[in-house]
């Protein structure tokens, strides 16, 4: 059967701890094989986060900082299978106190010298090397190979002393340095070149995209679409990071509808606090007139709802006041040819071959530019609910606070007791 791999732009912990119970008991029920977890975090107590609670790291973009990625000892070496072109830089950093580590460059310079450096531990965070004189330099012209997984190992011996090993060359070993005690290992790329752990077979892994861009999520569909081959037979959802509600029980409903439909480039899921989902719940009698009216949004963006904090705290207290927590649309599915938002959906891996998308707006090419220029519609499938904690004009008014105590009361009680959860 083929793999259904999760998709999550992270992440803003609190929005997200729902969430991430939701996906576990997904995982735990066989719904959901893989969660790809993309950190396009805003804020350094968020980053953290999530590197702490999902892991480890898969994939990192050429301008991202040092990653953990194991430790090394006499008694353990570190094997490593990095799929990178060039600069791979894997910090050392003892065990042993002190305020300094050790970083080597593999394949720097355009893949032509390796270096190694002795820095300050400030230097894990600060890439200034101008003035730092390596401590040893070695021309490896063409050291990494761009078609394979270049397979690194570091190993030390019963004095401390390190050795380098790569792709079955062995380039140094250095006696000067005394690493008894052991050492963290960090790595990344840079200079253009990215970095993937190929080695890393979790079925939660973390991949994090490059800072700094206002509309970063086009490296994840390039990081897909580049690997068309692996991922052709899987199953894909998409979802946002403050999804707060998600009904386990239609999940593989949804997923086996998904499978079967391919007419359709993506699918949605029926959301809550979503302008089009929140028509035709409208249209179909789902949502009284006395929660609020929502319009049809012209072309499928924008509306009422979501600039409205009102209108969504009234839409989530009545969702949340329902006692079957359903709110079906007009039809079991309904056809679509215009934008919505992609908070929850679908697509299959065969469809990655149209999903090089460039850098912009994400949701605009998935739900018109594509459907359009493969003549192919989207759809939104009635029985699989989901909801959505708020868009970004939303925010100013919304009771999120409030919302989340509550959503996550329901979360408790349609998983178990917070002690089952915690177990």
């Amino acid at each position: 059967m083929a793999p259904v791999i999760l998709i999550t732009f992270a992440g803003r912990q609190k929005r997200m701890e729902i969430l991430t119970q939701y996906v576990h008991a997904a995982m735990d029920a066989g719904i959901i094989d893989e969660w790809h977890v993309w950190d396009f975090t805003r804020s350094q107590e968020d980053h953290e986060w999530v590197n702490r609670t999902f892991g480890p790291v898969r994939f990192m973009g050429d301008k991202v900082g040092y990653q953990a990625n194991g430790a090394v000892s006499p008694r353990q070496p570190l094997r490593m299978n990095a799929a990178i072109t060039n600069d791979l830089h894997i910090a050392l950093v003892p065990n042993a106190p002190g305020d300094h580590f050790y970083e080597l460059v593999i394949g720097g310079w355009g893949n032509s010298h390796s270096v190694l450096r002795k820095l300050p531990k400030s230097g894990l965070t600060d890439f200034d090397r101008n003035n730092v004189p390596p401590i040893w330099s070695r021309a490896t012209p063409a050291i990494l190979s761009p078609g394979t997984e270049n397979q690194i190992v570091i190993s030390i011996d019963a004095g401390g002393a390190p050795t380098l090993n790569v792709n079955n060359i062995a380039l140094a070993t250095w006696q000067d340095l005394d690493l008894t005690a052991g050492a963290q290992i960090m790595v990344r790329g840079g200079w253009g070149g990215t970095l993937e752990l190929g080695d890393v077979r979790a079925r939660i892994q973390r991949f994090v995209g490059n800072p700094g861009e206002q509309m970063p999520y086009w490296q994840a569909y390039d990081y897909y679409a580049r690997r068309m081959k692996s991922f052709q037979d899987s199953i894909f959802l998409k979802c946002d990071d403050d999804i707060v509600y998600l009904d386990i029980d239609k999940l593989g409903d949804f997923v086996e509808f998904r499978r079967t439909n391919p007419k359709y480039l993506v699918v949605s899921a029926n959301v809550v606090n979503n302008g089009v989902c929140a028509w035709f719940q409208q249209q179909a009698g789902s949502i009284p007139a006395s929660v609020g009216d929502f319009e049809r949004p012209p072309g499928g963006f924008g509306g009422t709802l979501w600039l409205s904090a009102d209108k969504a705290t009234r839409l989530h207290d009545y969702f949340l006041s329902t006692k079957d927590k359903r709110l079906p649309l007009t039809e079991k599915v309904v056809d679509w040819t215009e934008r919505q938002s992609i908070n929850f959906i679908a697509w299959l891996g065969r469809d990655l071959v149209h999903m090089a998308l460039p850098k912009g707006d994400d949701e605009k090419a998935l739900t018109v530019d594509l459907p359009e220029l493969l003549d192919r519609p989207t759809a939104i499938y009635s029985d699989f609910m989901v909801s959505h904690l708020s868009f970004g004009p939303q925010e100013k008014g919304l009771a999120v606070e409030r919302l989340i105590s509550a959503y996550d009361k329901l979360m408790r009680d349609a998983l178990g007791t917070a002690e089952q959860i915690a177990a």
